[in-house]
Parts: C-alpha cells; structure tokens; sequence
C-alpha cells in the first residue's frame, strides 16, 4: 500500500518555538518515527537541548553548523548527521540561504 504526500499542499509550522527562531516544518510522518522537512531561515537557530530519541539529519540543500555535546560539525547537501538520544545537541544556519534538511526523530532502544 501507498500513500503520496504532497507537501506542496503543506503549511509551514513553525518547529518547537520555544527552542527555535526561523525554523518550521511539514510533518511527512508522525509514529511511530517521526519524519520532518525542515526549513531553517537565514540567521535561524534551534537552541542547543536533550531529546529522549535518536535523531538523524539529511542535509537537501543550503548549510549548517549542527554541534554535539560541544562539537560542532558544518554540514551541507548530501550529508547526514546522526545523534544519540540524550546527546545536548542544536544547529544553526550558518548561509545566506534558506537550510532545508529532512529529520527523522527514532526511538531509543
């Protein structure tokens, strides 16, 4: 079975505000993993904080700077970055264009 999604048809939403400035999403997937394309603004953030899953980052286009418990790594496109659940983490846009990456929030084990 199939399900096509057309995120054309898709609001940006703004990604946990509380953490984040310039950084929105469409929801591809909810559960049990969670799938977002994410859109970071020129100038955006998303503050540095723990989450009880696993993420991983798939860079489409533009570039970031991603730091992990204290070590930053500078990703663009084609590249993918996986965190352990509970590591601090947080990224910025580091580029005069828009940061567009798909991420996926995994279970622990």
């Amino acid at each position: 079975m199939g399900r096509p999604i057309d995120t054309n048809a898709q609001e940006w939403l703004p990604v946990r505000p509380e953490l984040t400035t310039g950084v929105s999403g469409k929801v591809l997937q909810d559960k049990p993993m969670k799938m977002v394309l994410t859109r970071v603004e020129a100038g955006g953030i998303f503050r540095p904080h723990r989450d009880k899953y696993n993420h991983l980052f798939h860079i489409l286009s533009g570039k970031g700077v991603f730091e992990v418990q204290g070590e930053e790594y500078e990703l663009g496109a084609g590249m993918t970055l996986q965190i352990q659940a509970g590591s601090q983490h947080g990224y910025r846009n580091c580029g005069s264009e828009e940061l567009l990456l798909i991420s996926v929030n995994n279970p622990a084990e």
